[in-house]
C-alpha cells in the first residue's frame, strides 16, 4: 500500500501590521527578493527553494484565517535561518539590527555546541540565526546530521 506524500511548506504567511515597512525590512534590510509587485494588503518575497514568505496585513486575515492578533507576548513562532559557521551567525544578526530589526539574544555560544542570535523583526516575529555543526545542508537541499 502506496502511502501518500505529506504537503510540503511552500508558503509562510506573517500578519504584519503595516505591509510597507515589512516589506522595506525584509528586502532592502535582508535581501529577500520581491515575488510580484507589492499590493497594499500583501507582499510576497522568495525565501528559499519553492518557499514563500508572505506578508499579509493582519486586518485582512480573518477573511480566510479566522481571528488573529498580535499581543504583547512575541507570536509562538520564529523563523530561522541555518549558516555554516559562526561568522555568518554573527553577519545576519548585524545585518538584521541595521535593517531595523530589535535584538533579542547577541550571537551567543549554546551548550549544545553551536552559535546562535535572535532578532525581531518589525511586528516582533523572531528570526533565529545559527550555526549548528551538527547539521550539514546537501547540495539538493536535504539536512543530515553529523
Amino acid at each position: 500500500m502506496n502511502k501518500p506524500a505529506p504537503p510540503t511548506i511552500s508558503a509562510i504567511t506573517l500578519g504584519v501590521r503595516d505591509v510597507g515597512v515589512s516589506l522595506k525590512f525584509y528586502t532592502e534590510g535582508l535581501g529577500f527578493e520581491l515575488v510580484q509587485p507589492a499590493h497594499e494588503q500583501i507582499a510576497f518575497v522568495r525565501a528559499g527553494h519553492g518557499l514563500m514568505l508572505a506578508l499579509w496585513d493582519v486586518a485582512q486575515m480573518p477573511s480566510e484565517y479566522g481571528q488573529v492578533g498580535h499581543s504583547q507576548l512575541a507570536p509562538p513562532v520564529s523563523l530561522g535561518h541555518n549558516v555554516g559557521s559562526d561568522r555568518e551567525v554573527e553577519a545576519h544578526y548585524r545585518r538584521a539590527l541595521k535593517a531595523g530589526a530589535s535584538p533579542v539574544n547577541a550571537p551567543a555560544k549554546q551548550p549544545w555546541g553551536g552559535m546562535s542570535a535572535c532578532v525581531a523583526d518589525p511586528d516582533g516575529f523572531r528570526w533565529d540565526f545559527v550555526h549548528n555543526p551538527t547539521f550539514v545542508v546537501e547540495a539538493d537541499g536535504r539536512i543530515s546530521a553529523v
